[in-house]
């Protein structure tokens, strides 16, 4: 008997090095130095008058981090089984807010998969997340967008 065919889930190992990077790029305009100090990105601006501030930002965060993603993830997306017999291959990226009380909203696709039902899974599952840690300034709860990429890889059905 043939086992259901599985897929296989993946983020880019380089998610919390690319946000840092991303958003150093952002704030480089004025906002002075920027670096990622291991959770928390630490913004440091000085004005003509020589007076230093400090701002520090956490990235929203699911459970314990990018390990509990990737269960969440193996454990409720389903393979499109419209896209089985062709084996299809993709990587939806979905943007959604993390509001300052942890839940998930505006959810859609920041980037196609080149499949709508791959897509669409990757979507569904985003909106069902329970809710996760939410971003912080200097301490306090604030609302961030934020993205995560989902692949969808085929593969063939074990034989037994």
């Amino acid at each position: 008997m043939l086992s259901m065919k599985k897929f296989v889930i993946t983020l880019l190992s380089t998610v919390v090095v690319m946000f840092c990077t991303n958003m150093q790029h952002c704030f480089a305009q004025d906002a002075g130095e920027a670096k990622c100090d291991g959770q928390d990105m630490v913004i440091q601006k000085t004005n003509s008058n020589g007076d230093t501030t400090k701002t520090t930002l956490r990235v929203p965060e699911f459970d314990d981090g990018v390990s509990d993603v990737y269960a969440y993830l193996d454990e409720h997306v389903a393979y499109p089984e419209a896209l089985e017999s062709q084996q299809a291959e993709g990587t939806c990226t979905v943007q959604f807010l993390v509001g300052a009380d942890g839940s998930i909203s505006q959810v859609s696709v920041a980037r196609t998969s080149g499949y709508k039902e791959m897509d669409e899974e990757a979507v569904r599952v985003v909106k069902e997340f329970p809710n996760w840690k939410p971003a912080q300034i200097n301490g306090k709860a604030v609302a961030m967008k934020t993205q995560l990429p989902v692949k969808f890889v085929f593969v063939a059905p074990e034989e037994e």
